[in-house]
């Protein structure tokens, strides 16, 4: 159950249904990090520069912070987004999305802020060849982007990496604050700090904010994206590659407008960051790896392959070269000695190496095509008996400790987090499974584990993420977590109330009406708990005990509107009238919308039917007057 349930639970389905409606946030609590503290390098101080260094823009750069940190917002975020950008339709492209962002969660190497939510993402119905993420790290995905790559998962990838960096370096929290104040002023605050806004959620989700990103933040998303996509097992070529196909896209748009169905834009500055890109895989490989001329993969300097194009739309060797490059990178950075590699004798005299990895796909097939594969033995090893000449190699062990020991630093700072900070991941969780999102409640659960929490979070933290079990129909696992919870805080109410509903999911209504009494026991003033008895009781057809919860629980909660029709008309009649009242209002007006919508079809209709009328008037008149021009011309010829 919800913690709080009462004071968020009425509106809390109105907000996620219309923005406008929304439910009770918590005030927002002095900054909740310092300047410096936010501070990720040049980017972010460009980004302090465009804000300004006032205390004001200080307060909307918090409150924007607070917002993104809250897992309704995330929740109206996607909503507002499906509304202005549409829903896509078409399931390959949102499983191929789906894969591709899993497998970045699941394996990449990051942290995430204490102040952030675990990522989710969708694909929109927008052509627009891009993507973008908000401040609550709601990545949204436009069908033109997987089109305009043409579904290449490595491509893909990079891109959502980059977008991920974009939240993992809090970069759309310092945009959406500059645009916050620009937009709505001192407003902005009072929307945060009072009851939740409809119009905050339209601020976090404004698309064309997101695509407003400065340059030097672009290339900080582009390096961190990079780092991101290789780590988690994509083709490390895949970034430069996607960005090859940008550059090109950006200066032939018509090629993607009419045969991938993507509209074109005008992403900055592509051929440098491409460049960037281009040299970041090579440093990736300890310096060994080089796409030149356009389209040739070397190996220190000695060309290995010559890339071919695949695509009968237009030149694409040079993306098909990253990617053989990047094969040859993840080989060389993955494997210390050519003995990783494990050349052997293949079929019909040639040599095999390496294992079936996906990523080394286009090498392998680029290799095969030339018959390079002893050439590419012997140029592998030479380069690794050269290589303590260059020093490449520690430098790239070097560089690959510092990043992770930055996500090492995060970790220690997150489990310094305060008490208020925690109480956020534990209520973010409790939504997540409301709104039946458990693998989200899971993924912001058990980023308590990591934190100085209380004895009562903690048992929070195991009754959430039982109850996230239970939505999976992990039902042991739920009950293993319930237990503990209660084991950890006997008194606490909301132990009891979570391992009740997982009783309730597995159809053991007698061990969750005890769970239930024993939270009453703890707060004889916990309103979700007579809610649950009496909705319980109804199932199991005893009304009279329904009808006793359902009264206890509008003592504690008079103005309550969600109890089933037929207790409310008993216990609470004026309130039943008004919503009587309220219903055949909506109905009138309804059916008004109806009429003036179908009187307006019909006077459409009618427009319509008269231009066709009309036209066809003009026609015969036009025909009428062809032919007696027609019969004038032939009596003068005759007469001729």
């Amino acid at each position: 159950m919800i913690k709080k349930w009462l004071k968020r639970g009425a509106g809390i389905m109105a907000a996620v249904s219309l923005l406008t409606v929304a439910p009770v946030l918590p005030n927002v609590p002095a900054p909740i990090a310092s300047r410096a503290e936010m501070e990720s390098g040049d980017a972010i101080a460009a980004l302090i520069g465009l804000l300004g260094t006032g205390a004001m823009y200080g307060s909307y750069l918090s409150a924007v912070m607070d917002a993104g940190n809250n897992s309704i917002y995330q929740e109206q975020t996607d909503i507002y987004d499906a509304r202005e950008n549409g829903i896509s339709t078409n399931a390959i492209d949102q499983e191929l999305a789906d894969n591709i962002m899993n497998q970045l969660v699941e394996r990449g190497d990051y942290v995430l802020d204490i102040r952030s939510l675990p990522f989710r993402w969708r694909v929109n119905a927008c052509s627009e060849f891009n993507a973008a993420c908000f401040p609550t790290n709601m990545v949204t995905v436009n069908s033109g982007l997987i089109r305009g790559l043409d579904r290449n998962v490595d491509e893909i990838a990079g891109v959502l990496a980059h977008e991920m960096t974009h939240g993992l370096k809090l970069h759309a929290a310092y945009t959406y604050a500059r645009a916050a104040a620009q937009s709505f002023g001192i407003q902005f605050l009072s929307m945060v700090t009072g009851a939740a806004d409809g119009r905050v959620a339209s601020v976090l989700a404004d698309y064309s904010v997101a695509k407003n990103i400065i340059l030097p933040v672009e290339y900080e998303a582009d390096e961190g994206g990079f780092y991101l996509a290789a780590s988690a097992g994509f083709n490390p070529g895949g970034s430069a590659a996607a960005m090859s196909r940008m550059d090109y896209l950006s200066k032939h748009p018509e090629t993607f407008d009419r045969s991938y169905g993507a509209e074109a834009y005008d992403h900055p500055d592509t051929d440098k960051r491409e460049a960037k890109l281009s040299q970041m895989m090579t440093a990736y490989s300890c310096g060994h790896v080089t796409v030149e001329n356009v389209n040739e993969v070397y190996i220190d300097g000695v060309k290995l392959v010559k890339a071919k194009y695949t695509s009968e739309l237009y030149d694409n060797s040079k993306e098909n070269a990253y990617l053989i490059a990047g094969g040859l990178a993840e080989a060389f950075h993955e494997y210390h000695s050519a003995d990783g590699w494990n050349f052997r004798a293949g079929m019909n005299g040639r040599v095999d190496y390496l294992d079936d990895n996906r990523v080394y796909g286009p090498l392998k097939a680029a290799v095969a095509a030339s018959n390079m594969d002893g050439v590419l033995e012997r140029l592998v090893r030479a380069a690794y008996s050269h290589e303590g000449n260059s020093g490449a190699r520690m430098k790239m062990i070097t560089d690959t400790a510092n990043r992770s020991l930055k996500w090492k630093e995060r970790k220690t700072k997150n489990a310094e987090a305060s008490q208020n900070l925690v109480e956020r991941l534990y209520n973010n969780a409790d939504w997540y499974n409301d709104v039946y999102r458990p693998e989200l409640a899971i993924r912001e659960a058990e980023r308590i584990f990591g934190c100085q929490a209380t004895v009562r979070q903690l048992s929070g933290l195991y009754a959430v993420r039982g109850r996230a079990h239970a939505l999976m129909g992990e039902f042991e696992k739920a009950v293993e977590d319930c237990n503990h919870a209660v084991e950890l805080d006997p008194k606490f109410a909301y132990a009891y109330l979570n391992r009740a509903e997982v009783w309730r999911a597995q159809g053991m209504p007698d061990e969750a009406l005890a769970d239930i009494r024993l939270a009453i026991g703890c707060d004889e003033k916990n309103m979700a708990a007579y809610h649950m008895a009496g909705d319980i009781e109804d199932e199991l057809g005893d009304k009279e005990a329904a009808k006793k919860d359902y009264s206890s629980y509008l003592k504690l909660n008079k103005d309550a509107r969600d109890l089933p029709d037929e207790y409310l008309k008993e216990l609470a009649p004026k309130t039943w009238e008004e919503i009587q009242k309220e219903k055949a209002k909506a109905e009138k007006e309804k059916k008004e919308a109806e009429a003036e919508k179908k009187k307006k079809e019909e006077k459409e209709a009618a427009k319509k039917k008269d231009a066709k009328a009309e036209k066809k008037a003009d026609a015969s008149e036009k025909t009428k007057g062809n032919s007696s021009a027609d019969k004038k011309a032939d009596t003068a010829v005759q007469n001729k």
